[in-house]
């Protein structure tokens, strides 16, 4: 049985919060809005980022306001990460990726990045070719948690969706997740395990370092795991 396991990158790949909220806070100094750790855990982690634009800058915003504004962030954000000499992958994700080649099952990538980040960050962290698929922003119309995104990436994979396991970080995520019907399992990067578990994570990690195949093939076939 081949199965397809699927990865969020910012906050499951790659603890990079911390590098987003500077890029965010810089974009906001410049517009004279202040930002605090409640408004990125609940608005701007916690929504699209064309939605975080609109409230937080209180008008009405163009498309091509929205993308002006989304690349500058982005590009903060990115030269933020390329200045790093050295950038880690959250823990145990690399030999987790390893045993996932070895025993012949599908590996994706769904995100609401950009191309650009999604080349920056699997190149820097050196595990780009691990990945049979990479869905992002530029390849769907309608963001987390619409279910979009997983749905295209479970139909490119040519997998059912009984046979594939999500790793997402952020409400949204598990939303479009379990929406597109797919199990998901909650990383604690950016929320509570409570949190993840109510928004409808069947179970939470706080890093891959006691992930094996065995244990996915357990939530697979709908087995109780403890965390």
């Amino acid at each position: 049985m081949v199965y397809a396991i699927i990865f969020d990158m910012d906050g499951v790949v790659i603890d990079s919060n911390p590098y987003h909220k500077i890029g965010w806070t810089r974009f906001f100094n410049k517009k004279g809005v202040e930002v605090n750790d409640e408004i990125f855990k609940n608005l701007i982690f916690g929504t699209t980022g064309d939605e975080a634009l609109k409230i937080l800058l209180q008008k009405d915003l163009t498309q091509e306001e929205i993308d002006n504004y989304s690349y500058e962030i982005d590009e903060e954000y990115r030269n933020i990460i390329r200045q790093l000499s050295c950038v880690s992958p959250v823990t145990g994700l690399v030999d987790f990726l390893k045993s996932i080649k070895l025993s012949g099952h599908k590996i994706a990538l769904a995100t609401s990045a950009p191309s650009e980040n999604v080349d920056l960050i699997l190149k820097k962290l050196g595990i780009y070719e691990f990945f049979d698929l990479i869905v992002d922003k530029t390849q769907i119309l309608r963001g987390k948690p619409n279910p979009e995104i997983y749905n295209t990436t479970v139909s490119k994979l040519s997998v059912d969706k009984g046979n594939c396991v999500v790793f997402e970080d952020s409400i949204s995520g598990i939303m479009s997740a379990s929406g597109a019907g797919i199990t998901v399992i909650g990383v604690e990067t950016s929320h509570s395990s409570d949190e993840l578990i109510q928004a409808g994570a069947s179970l939470t990690i706080c890093d891959f370092s006691g992930m094996t195949i065995a244990l996915m093939t357990e939530l697979i076939m709908g087995k109780s795991i403890k965390k």
